[in-house]
């Protein structure tokens, strides 16, 4: 065997330990990291999946035996615009003081989100998503609040009751919340009721509300309304956000970052 080969089943052995320590990475996460082309990189991964080390999806690779399929929308929302949600993950915890209480919703970028918050102390942060729990449990130095309820594996994240009953004991400085639909004349709008009235619940008890998403969610509705996009303090979103969007916004007194 010769130097190549065991810098590559180094390289293999510590990808697979990243891989299975953050329960999903991409191709460009990964090709960043080990300063290696991205054809490297999926090479890499065709191999950690023949030996059973990790567990290929489109775009990257995730850790074998996690709840979510890799077809799951959590799974793959996260292997989408992935630059524009880190820099509005780290636009968004830029926005976060010392010893706040957060309420950081479950999803892609609240992912992104809770991935920036290591450099951060003192905060107490509730969520409903195992992934951002896990993420956060990472840093070691939160104190973090999981809701209760059942286990959508789809999501990763607890539904039902519970949760909302937990909501409705809390009050947090902050709630830190994604969106799948937003349009400015017809506000955010969820895929069922139910998801609507989690969102409402989640608004209702915090003094501010952070908005984040990325441009692409624009001009979409869907089913269920949440609310009119007024009742949200500040908004979070990339660059690509349409002009005209962007000036009704302000308009309305939303305090809107472009990243």
């Amino acid at each position: 065997m010769n130097n190549t080969d065991l810098m590559s089943l180094e390289r293999q052995d510590r990808i697979a330990s990243m891989v299975n320590e953050r329960g999903s990475l991409t191709v460009v996460e990964l090709s960043h990291a080990f300063a290696v082309s991205e054809a490297t990189i999926r090479r890499d991964l065709v191999a950690l999946a023949e030996r059973r080390l990790i567990q290929r999806v489109h775009g990257g690779a995730m850790r074998v035996g996690k709840v979510a399929t890799s077809e799951s929308p959590i799974v793959q929302r996260q292997l989408e615009h992935i630059e524009e949600k880190t820099r509005i993950g780290k636009a968004t915890a830029q926005l976060i003081h010392p010893g706040e209480t957060l309420l950081l919703l479950g999803g892609s970028t609240g992912l992104a989100v809770a991935r920036e918050l290591a450099q951060h102390h003192e905060l107490t942060i509730v969520t409903d998503s195992l992934l951002i729990a896990h993420e956060l449990l990472q840093h070691g130095i939160h104190k973090v609040i999981m809701a209760g309820g059942t286990i959508d594996p789809n999501e990763q994240a607890v539904r039902g009751t519970l949760s909302r009953l937990l909501l409705q004991q809390l009050h947090v400085d902050k709630v830190i919340i994604g969106a799948k639909a937003i349009s400015v004349s017809r506000g955010i709008s969820a895929e069922t009721p139910e998801e609507a009235e989690l969102f409402r619940a989640c608004m209702a008890c915090a003094d501010q509300v952070i908005l984040v998403t990325d441009s692409s969610k624009f001009q979409r509705s869907a089913l269920a309304k949440v609310v009119s996009i007024e009742d949200i303090h500040t908004l979070v979103t990339d660059q690509d956000l349409g002009r005209e969007d962007a000036l009704k916004i302000q308009e309305m007194g939303i305090h809107l970052f472009l990243v």
